[in-house]
């Protein structure tokens, strides 16, 4: 550090007018160098751009744990409908069930398969306003309308359904995109009525849907019988897992497994959620008592 020196002369005036001696007080000033201030200036501006860093960074990883919330936020929201719709999977009342031929004149190219006992496809081919992403599987479960099964009465139960087009409704969960959005996502749209529902998004950036089903192993002749004292004997479902549907089974499954493949950012992994919905009617052992 340099030091310069200040001289200050203060003259005397007051004593003696004549007196032009001087007084001479030395005083230290202090100043940075030139190297000094790089220094510090390059320390500085490392400084900022650690914190800059660790904000940027902060930042980033505020906004993946944001979106991974909302993300499974819909996937819950995607799962409640799902499992809505599974426990009515199947039910028809008291009514005689719709045969395969007859759904599939509803919902043509699902239900081909003859012995198709579970009203459950994962083929659909419909224009229902949403582009099938190639590779994913549709899903279309079928239960009696809701309103119409509340006004049955006895005299209606073992009769085969009338209108069966207006009395049956239906949810086809597919992914794909539609004409408002380019981006593929899960959809679901519901049929009631005779219509069919606008496309409802459920999950976004979905690029894959598979499902798999667990069967209840059980027969009508080994189900678990009532012991002679009058108790229920308590047995587990017998689960048969299947990576597509097997119709050789005359029951829904007791179980839908549902894996999305989401891909929040083109910059990110894939991220795979799994979707469980038990189905009521797939138990064989309906009047033993079950556990699961």
């Amino acid at each position: 550090m340099k030091k310069s020196y200040h001289i200050q002369i203060n003259q005397d005036t007051s004593e003696n007018k004549s007196d032009s001696n001087s007084v001479v007080i030395l005083r230290k000033q202090c100043g940075f160098s030139l190297v000094e201030i790089m220094v510090a200036s390059t320390i500085s501006i490392i400084i900022l751009l650690a914190a800059s860093s660790t904000f940027l960074t902060t930042y980033k990883l505020k906004e993946k744990v944001k979106t991974r919330i909302n993300y499974e936020q819909d996937v819950r929201n995607a799962a409640n409908l799902l499992r809505s719709d599974a426990r009515q999977l199947g039910n028809f009342s008291c009514l005689n069930p719709p045969t395969a031929n007859n759904l599939n004149g509803i919902f043509n190219g699902s239900f081909t398969e003859a012995n198709n006992k579970q009203f459950l496809s994962t083929g659909f081919v419909g224009d229902i306003g949403v582009t099938p992403t190639s590779g994913s599987q549709q899903l279309v479960m079928t239960y009696i309308n809701g309103t119409y099964a509340s006004n049955l009465v006895a005299t209606d139960c073992n009769n085969n359904i009338p209108n069966l087009a207006n009395h049956v409704d239906a949810a086809v969960y597919i992914v794909g995109t539609t004409a408002s959005d380019n981006v593929s996502g899960l959809y679901r749209v519901n049929y009631s009525e005779g219509r069919w529902s606008a496309p409802q998004l459920l999950v976004s950036n979905v690029s894959n849907v598979q499902y798999s089903f667990d069967y209840d192993g059980h027969s009508s002749t080994n189900c678990p019988q009532p012991s002679a004292g009058g108790d229920s004997s308590i047995q587990m479902i017998d689960n048969i897992e299947k990576d597509s549907l097997d119709f050789s089974f005359d029951k829904p499954p007791v179980l839908i497994r549902t894996t999305l493949t989401v891909n929040p950012s083109q910059t990110d992994p894939n991220v795979n959620y799994v979707i469980n919905a038990m189905v009521r009617q797939g138990e064989i052992c309906i009047t033993n008592q079950v556990q699961q």
